[in-house]
């Protein structure tokens, strides 16, 4: 619990109304999750430093969530501040454009998938449309190297801007980053953690009916395999080298599985999905279930992809 004088504090730093005793479902695609101690709305990027800062200094714990798309939260909530990234963390521009065939732009980490690829097709910049149909923010992204159709962000990615409480705000070029399959290797450790604060992105310049298509043909594709309408947290598991997880969970025979609430997908295996009154633990529960089957019957161990709170 976090004490009335460092509640104090904190309102101090923060520009927003601090919510307390704070349930996260409502702010999870999951729509599964306790309360947490504290939640923050922060509109820019010193504001977010600072509280961190403060945070790290009095030993509160917290997370940064975005938009919550690849986390499953604990029933018993999160005992410490969540932050959520608001429209002062959301900006694009463009930093540079030297030739004809690329652009380098400055996208916040609160910025949408959605809105950048939005934005990037509006003005025919390609590289960003695997993206398509992909939710969360840039800063989420950037810290599971999201992918698909064979793209990954940490490809696009020049450089960020981050804060740590051992190093405080950082510019790390490319060199200096390490992305793996559905991981930024770097970004964090048994004694701190780095939140990602901008990104320098280069793109090409393109066609834009050419990119558009492009998209459209993504966003089908993905629909088309996808569950429409349960709420989930996207692929649960990373696929394995060589093979993909929805068909090993199929193979085993997994298909409509359930645990209480939580039910693995009929349209895709490697999705768990929120039926309307999943618990965390029905989920951690099922994922269990998954995990054991598929390594008694194909010998892979299953790693879960979304982040647990």
């Amino acid at each position: 619990m976090i004490d009335q004088d460092l509640k104090n504090g904190m309102q101090k730093i923060a520009s927003k109304p601090i919510e307390w005793d704070c349930v996260l479902a409502p702010f999870t695609s999951f729509g599964i999750g306790g309360a947490a101690d504290a939640l923050v709305e922060v509109t820019g990027r010193d504001e977010l430093c600072q509280l961190l800062s403060y945070c790290n200094k009095h030993v509160i714990s917290w997370r940064v969530i975005g938009r919550g798309t690849n986390l499953l939260v604990s029933d018993k909530g999160f005992s410490g501040v969540v932050f959520v990234l608001g429209k002062g963390i959301a900006q694009i521009e463009i930093i540079e454009q030297s030739t004809a065939a690329t652009v380098c732009i400055r996208v916040g980490a609160g910025c949408s998938l959605a809105k950048l690829l939005h934005w990037c097709i509006e003005r025919s910049y390609a590289g960003l449309e695997f993206t398509a149909g992909i939710p969360g923010s840039l800063g989420g992204a950037v810290v599971m190297n999201a992918g698909a159709w064979g793209y990954e962000i940490g490809e696009c990615i020049d450089s960020l801007s981050v804060f740590s409480e051992k190093y405080g705000v950082e510019d790390l070029a490319r060199e200096n980053l390490d992305f793996g399959y559905r991981i930024w290797n770097n970004q964090k450790n048994e004694e701190w953690s780095r939140v990602v604060l901008l990104a320098d992105i280069t793109l090409q310049c393109g066609n834009k009916e050419t990119i558009q298509e492009r998209c459209r043909d993504y966003s089908k594709q993905r629909k088309a395999k996808q569950p429409k309408v349960s709420r989930n947290a996207g692929s649960f598991f990373k696929n394995p080298e060589g093979d993909s997880a929805g068909r090993l969970i199929e193979a085993s025979g997994l298909k409509e599985i359930s645990c209480g609430g939580a039910m693995v997908s009929p349209v895709h295996a490697n999705f768990i999905v929120n039926t309307g009154t999943a618990t965390s633990r029905d989920v951690c529960k099922l994922m269990e279930i998954v995990m054991t089957k598929v390594k008694k019957d194909s010998g892979v161990q299953l790693i879960p992809e979304v982040h647990i709170l």
